[in-house]
Order: C-alpha cells, then structure tokens, then sequence
C-alpha cells in the first residue's frame, strides 16, 4: 500500500499553484499590452488625424463611438448571415425542381464586392439559353446590401445565397482578418506583414464553399450525380454556356470518364475557335487555363476530399493550383480535362489604380462586341474529339499560405459544417 507524503503532496500543490498563477499572470500582461498598444493607436493617429479646433478627449471619444458602430454592423450582418445560411430558402422554385440530369446544371458563383461586375455576370447569365433549368448557387464573402438588392430581383433561374462566415469583413482586425502575426508550427506567432488575408480568404472561401455544396447544402447533398460548375464576378458568359455545357458532360461520360475537371474558360480571345464542327479535346489541366469555368462532379470531389490534407497544406493561396498538386501527388500525376478552343466564360480585369484611362464600362463593351462576332459559330452541331499534349502542370507554389492557423482552418471547414 503506497505511503501517503505530506510534503511530496504539499510540492505538487505547490508547482500546481505557480502553474495556475503564471497563466493567469501572462492572460493579464497580454490584455494589458493590447490596451497599451490601442492607446498608442489612438494617440498617434490623433496626432496625425487631429484638427486644431478639436481635444484629444474628443477624438478618443470619435474613435471609441465609431468602433462601437462598426462593432454594431459587425454583429448585425453576423445575425442576417447565420439567419440566412441557416434557413437555405431556395427562390423561384415556381421553375420546377432541381433535377439530376444532363439538362440540369448546377452553378456556383463566388460573389465578392463588385457590384458593378457583379451586374454584368447576372445580365449575361440571364442570356444564356436554358438558364431556367439552372440552380444557382451564390457564395459570398462580402455582405453587400446592393449586391443583395440585385439578387433579390433575379426572375430567371432557381438561386440560393450562402455567406463565408470566416470571412474579412466579419473579422477585420483579428484572424482570419488583418491581426499583424504570423503564426509558424505550435502557434510560435510573430508579429509579420507575411500573411495575406485577401490572398487567404480566397482559397479558404472557395474550399469552404465546395464543402457545403457537395456535403452539407440540404438541396444538394443528397444528390449523388451532379456536376458543378464554378463562375466569379468579373466573368461574362456566352448565351450557350450550357449547351456546351450539357456537351461536354455528355462526352466526358460517353469517352473520357478519366477526365477529373469539365474547363469552359480560358485566357485567349480567338475568333477561328467558334465553329459550328468544334474540336472536343482532352488534355492536361495547367495554369494556362482561368479557374472560372472549370466544372467537376461528386465523384472527383470526394477523391479531392480524400485528399483534403494535401490541399489544405499546399503553400499556395490559389484553389486551383492547390487542386491540381492534389492531382500531381495523389492521383495519376497531373489532372486531366475535357475543353473546347472557344472559351464560353470570359473574365474582365478590373481596372487598377495605376491603369490611366481604363474604364470598366468599355471592357465590358469590347466583351460584348467580341461576343456578338462569335455568335454564328455558337451552338455547335457536332465535335471531333482530340488528345492534347501540352506540357505538364507547373509545380512550383505561389506561396501566401504558410500560416498553420489557415491550413488548421481550412481542414476545419472539411470536417465541420460551419454556417456561422
């Protein structure tokens, strides 16, 4: 029978005690570095911000009533957001129910804050011959009530909005926003401007988003046969991108089931490549062709999720390059695709701020006057089928992605379904 030591006893009470207090200690100390920190914010901002009629105790009392108000927003858009993910309301169901066939197509839309490119996509989409078959999926990751406003009067197509909760808007000065550390293996974090949130989000979005499409949106996830198709604003689409579409569907699974991806997008603009006899070609999926139009099923889906750690671990910000090393390392050594030489998804550049003279409306306007030269080489009638060899995907990692608090969130989204 062990032997009961008071002073053994009274040592691990001891150890225990400092332990408790230590922590305690070092909670204080970080709280009160962050007020110290705040504070010289705030003093050096009112040195350079302050106007002469006005006291530093007014401009404390400036800075605190607007962070209470954008603090209000914050929790405001929270609710409608966890209200809508939530509720999943699925409009215009008057068009008939989503069905799992060739005729039906599946949309996905990563929606961001360009209300104005954003209107362009939906005024294409509503061209699109047999767009009242579609579902519509619109991802955002910026609350935008004008955005909103333009969804709200879609007649055209079936729709459904989710909202990234983990997204920068929601979180602006704290992870997975702007907080100024970075964070190695074991949470060693350090203050460092490495991190890039906007860089960030856009693969944590998208990977959030096929997630809940596939896996966890009530309309979808029991729907075992269903292709996805991937468009972001700033895209424009041709009236018959679901005729090629349904097309290339339809000749994945007659010939080349081996295909993982459907591509409708690419960068060039070529006029000779709209053609009523169009070449079906099969080849491998590189960073020559946009990520917008590219389209894949339930079935390469849940081999990429397989995968989920490679992808969530990749250095590289871009979803579509962290796919393809997925392919590179796990599947047969590359990810193939079936694709058309005339693109049906055409992505428009916003104008940067160094860009003198460039304006978004003659963009749009040389994409349209492109589109409407192509128009009698649309809708083809029949295709002849090619093997493309073209070199292999590029390997080398954009990077952005080193932060173990992304990679640790991005395998959360894989096992959780997060909706608020």
């Amino acid at each position: 029978m062990p032997i009961f030591r008071p002073q053994r006893f009274v040592r691990v009470c001891i150890v225990f005690f400092v332990i408790f207090m230590s922590t305690i200690c070092f909670k204080v100390y970080l709280k009160v570095s962050l007020i110290k920190k705040q504070t010289r914010d705030i003093i050096y901002n009112y040195q350079d911000d302050v106007s002469d009629n006005s006291t530093y105790t007014d401009y404390v009392a400036a800075r605190i009533k607007d962070k209470m108000q954008t603090m209000r927003q914050i929790l405001n858009i929270k609710s409608q957001i966890k209200n809508i993910n939530l509720a999943q309301t699925v409009h215009n169901t008057r068009l008939g129910h989503f069905k799992s066939n060739l005729d039906s197509h599946v949309i996905v839309v990563l929606v961001h804050s360009d209300t104005y490119y954003f209107s362009q996509l939906l005024l294409s989409l509503k061209t699109a011959i047999g767009i009242k078959d579609a579902f519509i999926i619109f991802s955002h990751d910026y609350f935008s009530e004008s955005i909103n406003a333009l969804i709200r009067n879609i007649k055209f197509a079936k729709y459904i909005q989710i909202f990234f909760p983990y997204s920068i808007q929601l979180h602006p000065n704290v992870f997975p926003g702007t907080d100024g550390q970075h964070c190695s293996e074991g949470y060693v974090c350090k203050k460092s401007k490495a991190r890039d949130p906007e860089a960030a989000q856009s693969k944590q979005h998208w990977w959030w988003t096929v997630n809940q499409v596939f896996d966890n949106l009530n309309v979808t996830r029991s729907i075992k046969q269903f292709t996805v198709l991937f468009l972001e604003d700033g895209d424009f689409v041709t009236p018959d991108i679901l005729y090629v579409f349904k097309l290339l569907k339809k000749v994945r699974l007659s010939h080349f089931t081996f295909c993982e991806v459907i591509n409708l997008g690419a960068y060039d603009l070529d006029l000779s490549s709209y053609t009523k006899k169009t070449l079906v070609s099969v080849e491998i999926w590189t960073g020559r062709s946009y990520r917008s139009g590219i389209a894949f099923d339930r079935q390469t889906w849940n081999s990429l999720k397989s995968n989920s750690e490679e992808f969530c671990n990749h250095n590289d910000y871009n979803w579509d390059s962290s796919l393809r090393h997925v392919g590179f390392k796990k599947w047969d050594g590359n990810v193939y695709m079936i694709a058309i030489p005339g693109t049906r998804v055409i992505h428009i550049d916003k104008c940067g701020r160094t860009d003198d003279g460039c304006q978004e409306e003659l963009k749009v306007k040389e994409v349209k006057k492109f589109i409407r030269s192509v128009r009698k080489g649309m809708f083809p009638r029949s295709y002849v089928m090619a093997a493309n060899k073209v070199e292999d995907f590029d390997r080398t990692a954009a990077g952005f992605w080193e932060d173990v608090r992304d990679k640790e969130l991005c395998m959360y989204f894989t096992t959780h379904s997060v909706w608020y």
